[in-house]
Order: C-alpha cells, then structure tokens, then sequence
C-alpha cells in the first residue's frame, strides 16, 4: 500500500510539500508557500527582504545563510536559487 493509499485509508492528509535548495554547497529546506508566515509575506510588502528570508527559513537557516552571505550580490544569488526551486515546483 503507498502512503497515498494509506492516508486515503485513514482520511490522513498529505503533508504539506516542501522544496529544498542547495546554496553554496549547504542545502536549505523551505516550507510550502501555504505555510510561510504571514509575518514574513508582509516583510516582504515592506521591503525587508532580509527579515522576510529569516521568518521562512528559521533562525538556524537563516544564520547558516549569513555565515556565507556577505554582500547584497549574495543574498540576490541566494534569493535567485529559492525562485528557481519554486518555479520548478509550481510548474
């Protein structure tokens, strides 16, 4: 029996999928879009983009990220790796 068949079974629900990224050799998990924090979806209507990244990834990630991440050129790249991922999973 798949785990599908299984949850159909017990009328579990599906996870809530996920995606990952790897950045720099390190590789960072993100929450569905459905659950990112509203905290953050209104960081990021008022431009703190960076406050934004560390209400998704969490404060260990967030700081795993900063630990390589130096220039605004960085964070861009870094931005541009999580919008590629979650363009391939909408898809």
């Amino acid at each position: 029996m798949s785990n599908r068949q299984r949850r159909e079974a017990t009328g579990q629900s599906a996870p809530a999928p996920t995606a990952a990224v790897m950045w720099r050799g390190k590789r960072y998990k993100l929450p569905a879009p459905e659950d990112y924090p509203l905290d953050a979806i209104e960081a990021e209507e008022q431009g703190r983009t960076l406050t934004a990244l560390r209400l998704i990834l969490g404060d260990t990630q967030y700081d795993t990220f900063r630990a390589e991440a130096k220039t605004t050129g960085d964070a861009e790249d870094f931005s541009k790796a999580i919008m590629r991922e979650l363009g391939r999973g909408n898809r």
